[in-house]
């Protein structure tokens, strides 16, 4: 073999012993430790933890947190121990401040009956101060004002003004109302047709038309400001014209509505008229005719005739038939 042959094959030799060593070497130089030195990132200066190092860290976390305290009686005892210590020494330096012909010998017992006797006045002060301020609390939320006039009652035994005056006042309006002063009377009468009227639908269309209950039992129709009465209501039954009964009304029936204006009447055109025009509507309501006082069919000729014998009339002229 030539020389150069043997020099190439020791050199190869040597390169592959250098590089299985690296390799062998590799990964203990790869594998990094907590101990290595950390590599820290210029650009954001944060040191970088290889992935090893962290499950490293976590393992080492893990294991620390599952350490619990053990009850190790020699722990136990030396706790104990330095705590004794602990407390024994200031009782050991105490003496060396503090001379005893200076401290006076003192029962434990004494301490606290001392204190006993001292709060028991204290209680019994505060018993005397809620006792009293609770009274003075209770008068203070319970008490008049001593500043306000307190007016004296006396017992009323005069007539009242006031009555006087309301009474007088219903007298006049007694007096002024056509019907107390009636010397002659124009009626109309409605009857419905085939049936006689249910009572509640007898006070559901006279109240739908305006008319009131009042006086003599009898629905009341009034002028628009309220000061006039214009007509009146009263009920047809078998013995004549009657009142309502409003706690009966509901189960009765009725067989006819009548219709009356008092004469003289110091409004007596709008009376008329308005009587005229209800009893016709109420008439259409409940499927009815209406008939004058001679309990003829209210034509429109009759209704002329008793319009002008309304407006015509005079005091002490009886109203023609």
């Amino acid at each position: 073999m030539e020389i150069t042959t043997i020099i190439g094959i020791v050199v190869a030799v040597v390169i592959m012993l250098l590089g299985i060593r690296m390799i062998m070497k590799k990964p203990a130089d790869a594998v990094p430790s907590l101990d290595s030195e950390l590599h820290i990132d210029p650009d954001s200066q944060i040191p970088v933890i290889p992935r090893h190092v962290r499950a490293q860290l976590a393992k080492q976390e893990a294991e620390a947190a599952r350490v619990e305290p053990s009850l190790n009686t020699e722990i136990v005892e030396n706790a104990t121990e330095q705590q004794e210590a602990v407390k024994a020494e200031p009782a050991k330096e105490a003496p060396k401040a503090v001379s005893p012909l200076d401290t006076p010998v003192i029962d434990e017992a004494e301490p606290e009956v001392a204190k006993a006797e001292e709060t028991a006045p204290v209680a019994e002060a505060k018993k005397e101060e809620a006792s009293v301020t609770e009274p003075e609390a209770t008068a203070a939320e319970f008490s008049l004002n001593s500043n306000i006039e307190k007016a004296e009652i006396s017992e009323f035994d005069d007539e009242s003004s006031i009555l006087d005056a309301h009474l007088h006042e219903q007298k006049v309006v007694d007096d002024e109302c056509a019907l107390a002063n009636a010397e002659s009377i124009i009626s109309l009468s409605v009857f419905p047709q085939g049936r006689a009227l249910s009572g509640e639908k007898t006070l559901k269309v006279l109240l739908k038309y305006g008319l009131r209950y009042g006086e003599l039992a009898c629905f009341h129709r009034y002028s628009e400001d309220g000061s006039k009465l214009l007509f009146s209501v009263l009920q047809i039954t078998d013995t004549g014209m009657e009142g309502f009964d409003l706690e009966t009304l509901s189960t009765e029936e009725v067989k006819g509505l009548a219709f009356f204006l008092a004469l003289p009447h110091s409004d007596v055109q709008n009376a008329f008229d308005t009587m005229d025009s209800i009893s016709r509507l109420i008439a259409r309501e409940i499927d009815g005719i209406v008939y004058d006082q001679n309990q003829q069919e209210f034509t429109p000729q009759l209704r002329e005739f008793w319009r002008h014998q309304a407006i015509d009339y005079r005091a002490g002229q009886p109203a023609e038939v």
